[in-house]
């Protein structure tokens, strides 16, 4: 028998608690700002030697729908698994910016790919929530999409992401240690903690985090200033 909360919190889902339909940007894991007012195996990193990303001037060729490199749309979770990798292995290696802003945004679309439609009509709810700064509100939902798929790391990310909002940098910081289990790759997750760790004054392990962003998405936005920035003010400490 479902929990009691978690009852409630799927009902209300039936009952159009959020009548408004999620923006595209929505169904996107949300970047952290960078200031406030038994589960499956997790997913193995990409092999030490994987696949040769295309050279400059190469992505211009590639057909299909923008950020795949020409790779088809997965069709089954095997599938999923091995494009991410080879999406992955893409992201370190692209050299021009916009290019790999669109390999991340359709790494992001895939991530979506792993959770079920209620776990991601939940999140989808507490985003709603969350955009209209009703924090409170939003969290049962996510709270709901974590009890229904503790294997599912978009699950933990965004649930970290309102726990943020909500200055819980603690639990925050705890779930997106649960989504980098499930996902290391996971830029999303490894960006929020870097931002959190600052804010908490936690500046080394800031840098670690970054350091290792910067390998999964050396283009991300803002994360190359970040961490220079950061790397100024850790040195000049004598750490």
């Amino acid at each position: 028998m479902l929990p009691a909360r978690l009852f409630i919190v799927l009902l209300s889902l039936t009952g159009g608690a959020a009548n408004a339909a999620a923006d595209d940007e929505l169904l996107k894991t949300q970047p952290f700002p960078e200031q406030q007012a038994p589960a499956p195996a997790p997913r193995k990193p990409p092999a030490a030697k994987p696949p040769t990303a295309p050279s400059p001037g190469a992505a211009a060729q590639q057909k299909g729908p923008p950020g795949m490199m020409g790779l088809p749309w997965p069709k089954s979770p095997d599938e999923v698994s091995k494009t991410l990798d080879n999406l992955y292995a893409y992201l370190a290696t692209e050299p021009d910016h916009r290019q790999a802003g669109e390999i991340g945004a359709a790494i992001e679309k895939m991530w979506r790919l792993e959770g079920g439609d209620t776990v991601n009509l939940l999140i989808d709810r507490g985003e709603i929530f969350s955009a209209q700064n009703q924090n409170d509100r939003a969290l049962p939902f996510l709270d709901a999409a974590v009890e229904l798929a503790p294997q599912y790391a978009e699950a933990w990310t965004h649930r970290a992401y309102v726990e943020y909002r909500m200055n819980n940098y603690t639990a925050a910081l705890g779930d997106l240690r649960r989504a980098l289990a499930l996902e290391p790759n996971h830029f999303r997750a490894l960006d929020g903690m870097a931002k959190i760790l600052v804010l908490m004054g936690e500046k080394k392990a800031a840098l670690e985090v970054y350091n290792q962003l910067l390998k999964v998405h050396p283009n991300i936005e803002g994360g190359e200033t970040a961490r220079d920035e950061l790397k100024k003010e850790v040195e000049g400490q004598g750490i």
